[in-house]
């Protein structure tokens, strides 16, 4: 999978990809997390994307990162959700009906009937920082939970990412990044259910790790890259069309649907 030098061929296996709002022109700002950084000074960051508190250890975090999301499909003061499709291999177009909060965690759903799906990303770019989040990926066949950074246009010299997706079932945890178009993968197996999941983006390196119940992380992957555009983070949920690059990278959709969920979400 992905051997292939066509540009279609290295989408499909980055698949968190998705299509700028054509009727969106926006000014990016760069928040950059650094540990050196005094605690005041990430409150104030983390300000502009959900409330912030100080733990024991002087690391500010978001206390609940979908606060800014406002419930009715707007994009609220933090969030803008994706009312767009990107095309194959994508087999269900982002709505406003497909996003929402249930008891605090945030809902993307993958809707069988209707062929409407859900994302969801921050007003705001990012350069670097930390990056985890709890989530329980859905667990039908053809389907894609993800959480990820993202600029650019697919598969060309603008296009820029760092990837967690949950696809196979949710048993296949597949890590990616781009660089100007250029993809570097690994694939990892992954039990279903509630995960604690997240990446680390540095100067120099990108690293991939899990969080066990007590805190403790386990490095699943660490990555020589340097890579420094400032990317937007999101969160989409959705299913393959069945065309040869979806079945080689999620396997066949074979009707299924449901509901990936998102706990919370951290930047530090």
């Amino acid at each position: 999978m992905c051997a292939s030098s066509t540009t279609r061929a290295a989408t499909a296996c980055g698949c968190a990809r998705t299509s700028e709002n054509p009727r969106t022109k926006e000014t990016r700002m760069t928040f950059r997390f650094k540990r050196a950084l005094r605690a005041a000074r990430l409150i104030g960051a983390m300000g502009a994307i959900g409330a912030a508190t100080v733990g024991a250890a002087g690391t500010a975090h978001a206390a609940s990162f979908f606060d800014g999301f406002d419930g009715t499909g707007g994009a609220g003061p933090a969030w803008e959700t994706a009312t767009w499709h990107n095309g194959t291999p994508f087999g269900c177009g982002f709505a406003y009906s497909e996003v929402w909060k249930d008891a605090g965690n945030m809902v993307l759903n993958v809707n069988a009937g209707t062929g409407r799906c859900g994302e969801i990303r921050t007003q705001q770019s990012f350069t670097y920082g930390k990056f985890t989040t709890r989530l329980k990926a859905s667990t039908f066949a053809g389907g894609n939970t993800s959480f990820f950074l993202y600029t650019g246009t697919a598969g060309t010299a603008s296009h820029f990412e760092i990837d967690i997706e949950l696809i196979k079932g949710g048993t296949v945890l597949h890590t990616n990044v781009w660089k100007g178009g250029v993809q570097n993968y690994k694939q990892f197996p992954i039990a279903t259910g509630w995960q604690t999941l997240g990446f680390e983006w540095r100067e120099n390196f990108v690293r991939w790790f899990t969080v066990n119940p007590q805190g403790g992380e386990t490095t699943i992957r660490h990555q020589i890259v340097s890579v420094s555009t400032p990317m937007r983070l999101m969160l989409n949920h959705w299913r393959g069309d069945n065309s040869p690059d979806a079945i080689g990278f999620l396997g066949q959709w074979n009707g299924g649907g449901g509901q990936a969920q998102y706990d919370w979400v951290r930047v530090e």
